[in-house]
């Protein structure tokens, strides 16, 4: 499958504390046909999550307002959002940081810094990995 075949109509919604970090990511994601929403602290992810209902989450580990792990329970909590998968973009990338990600509800950790292909197949798995939406 290839990434621009992946990225047909996707949305995906970064929440990244750095603006640089934050505008590379959209313009990765975006030259390959993503729709990319982006969010620069906790409270305004957990709105644009409910709201646009993007088809994965990109959660920076030191998002301003809100801890990773709170943002994830929150997402986890609620009905409308708790389908959508979900990846930390972190510093951190040891085995604790690994668990850590996996009991907060987080597929995979991205580290940074990262290359565009990394980013690239990292979100194509967390694309994938969203379950099908239920025959009416």
């Amino acid at each position: 499958m290839s990434s621009s075949a992946t990225a047909a109509a996707r949305k995906i919604l970064v929440a990244e504390g750095d603006p640089e970090v934050c505008r590379m990511v959209k313009e990765v994601l975006s030259r390959q046909g993503f729709e990319v929403v982006t969010a620069s602290e906790g409270r305004a992810m957990l709105q644009k999550a409910l709201a646009e209902t993007p088809d994965a989450i990109l959660l920076d580990t030191a998002l301003p307002g809100m801890t990773e792990i709170d943002v994830c329970g929150m997402l986890k909590a609620s009905k409308s959002t708790r389908h959508i998968p979900l990846a930390f973009l972190t510093d951190v990338g040891d085995a604790g940081a690994q668990k850590t990600a996996r009991l907060a509800g987080a597929l995979m950790l991205i580290p940074k810094p990262f290359k565009p292909e990394q980013l690239l197949t990292s979100v194509a798995l967390l694309v994938s990995a969203r379950p099908k939406k239920p025959a009416a």
